[in-house]
């Protein structure tokens, strides 16, 4: 088993030196002001009745990552502004599918907060505007201003006391050290052993920028 994990860890690390190398993808902004910027990789797939575009940057110990997922319909993924909606709102604007240019945006943030991710401060998606400057069939550019709602996670007690929690973190951050990190992250607020606590704030990002590329041709 721990062969094999070694194995895919070098797998993973392997294809995704090689993106880097190719193309100088990132997604960037200020936290509350503090600056961040890491690179980032895409996720591509249809989903039923739209399309689903989802942009992530990764940033290891501590584990920081910035959310950028676009619902479309085909091909109506063009350049403009478009607002950023909470996950409640997706739900009830998704269901307007008379109009075919639209495009439903959420942006997240999750930021590790104690060693080996006994905690997390998160943003979900809340309000806001992404322009899309220019885009391709494997390539998009553009910026975003975003106020999140900040929720806090903690480990469930079982999982610190039996070393489980610990363990599967190491797990996760090889990984995504290794570049792997949307294969072992769902979503922005997927987060192993742990429970949402009553405690909310406000996140906000300001004067977000991201470009990714994803091919090796020319750009359109």
């Amino acid at each position: 088993m721990m062969k094999k994990f070694i194995f895919l860890i070098f797998l993973v690390a392997g294809v995704c030196t090689l993106n880097a190398q190719d193309f100088k993808n990132y997604i960037s902004c200020k936290v509350d002001g503090k600056e961040y910027k890491a690179e980032a990789r895409r996720m591509k797939i249809p989903v039923s009745g739209f399309e689903y575009l989802a942009l992530a940057s990764f940033q290891v110990s501590p584990d920081v990552q910035v959310w950028i997922r676009m619902y479309y319909f085909s091909d109506s993924l063009k350049p403009g502004t478009y607002n950023i909606l909470s996950e409640d709102d997706l739900e009830s604007e998704s269901k307007k599918k008379a109009d075919k240019n639209l495009v439903w945006v959420l942006v997240d943030y999750t930021e590790e907060t104690k060693g080996l991710g006994h905690a997390f401060h998160d943003g979900e998606s809340l309000s806001g505007t992404l322009t899309i400057d220019r885009v391709g069939s494997t390539w998009i550019e553009g910026s975003f201003e975003a106020t999140l709602k900040g929720v806090y996670y903690k480990k469930r007690t079982v999982a610190t006391v039996t070393g489980s929690g610990i363990k599967g973190n190491l797990e996760r951050k090889a990984f995504t050290k290794a570049g792997g990190g949307m294969l072992v992250n769902g979503g922005p607020h997927d987060h192993d052993n742990t429970k949402k606590g009553d405690e909310t704030d406000t996140i906000v990002l300001s004067e977000g920028r991201f470009v990714v590329d994803w091919t090796k041709t020319p750009k359109e």
